[in-house]
C-alpha cells in the first residue's frame, strides 16, 4: 500500500547552508547538533587565541577606573551613606557598595566587552539562525510489516493535494510491476497514521491499494 499524508517538519534556516528539514519540534537540537560538527572547534580556537588578550584588556580597564570612597545620598531626602563613586575610562561612572567596588568594575567591562566564550559565540550565531514549521506530504510504501519512505519531495500543503508528484511516484512504481486496486482518502477530522488529528482542510490522507504480479 501507498500511502499519502500531510506531515510537518522544521526547516533550520542557517545562513549560508542549505536548509535542514528535520521532525517538528527537533529544529532547536538540529541547529545545536549542526554548530557542534561544524563550528564548535573553530570557537574554541577563538576563545583560546583571545582570552588571554581580553584579561590584559579587563586588567587595564580595572586599572584605568578610579574609585573614591565617601558619603552621599543615593536619593533626594535619603541619608548619607558610604558609597564608592567608580569613574570608568569611558567617561562613564556609578555608585555602588564599597565592598561590591571591584566585582562592579569587573561586571561593567563585562557588559562593555563580552567575553567571546564558546557559550557566547554560539548564542551569536543562533540569533542569526531562523526555524519555521513546513507544512508538507510524505509518501510511504507498506509492504507487510516493513514501511519505507518514497520521494516525492516537499510539496508545499498549502497547494492542495500534491497530485502531479504522487503520479510520479506511481509511474516509478509501475515499472517495478505495481498497480493500483483501490484508493481510498481521509478528509479533514480524521486521524493521520500517528495517530494525530487532523486540522488541515480538505484531504489529508490517501491510500493506494496496490498489487504486483508475481513473474
Amino acid at each position: 500500500m501507498l500511502v499519502i499524508t500531510r506531515a510537518v517538519f522544521d526547516v533550520v534556516q542557517i545562513p549560508g547552508q542549505q536548509p535542514l528539514v528535520v521532525a517538528r519540534d527537533a529544529g532547536d537540537e538540529a541547529a545545536r547538533q549542526w554548530w557542534d560538527e561544524h563550528v564548535r572547534a573553530a570557537a574554541a580556537g577563538v576563545f583560546g587565541r583571545t582570552s588571554g588578550s581580553w584579561d590584559q584588556q579587563l586588567a587595564e580597564w580595572q586599572a584605568a577606573t578610579r574609585v573614591q570612597v565617601g558619603k552621599e545620598r543615593l536619593h533626594d531626602g535619603g541619608p548619607r551613606v558610604e558609597v564608592a563613586r567608580i569613574s570608568f575610562p569611558d567617561g562613564t561612572d556609578g555608585l555602588v557598595d564599597p565592598a561590591a567596588a571591584h566585582d562592579y568594575i569587573t561586571e561593567e567591562f563585562r557588559a562593555r566587552f563580552p567575553q567571546p566564550t564558546v557559550a557566547a559565540q554560539f548564542a551569536d550565531w543562533r540569533e542569526a539562525v531562523q526555524i519555521a514549521e513546513l507544512h508538507t506530504w510524505t509518501g510511504w510504501l507498506f509492504q507487510g510489516a516493513e514501511r519505507v519512505p518514497v520521494d516525492i519531495g516537499l510539496p508545499a500543503a498549502e497547494f492542495g493535494y500534491p497530485i502531479r508528484e504522487v503520479l510520479g511516484c506511481l509511474d516509478r512504481l509501475a515499472v517495478d510491476g505495481w498497480q493500483i486496486v483501490h484508493v481510498s482518502e481521509d478528509r479533514a477530522g480524521h486521524h493521520l497514521p500517528d495517530g494525530e488529528l487532523s486540522s488541515e482542510n480538505g484531504v489529508s490522507t490517501v491510500r493506494y491499494l496496490l498489487s504486483r504480479a508475481v513473474r
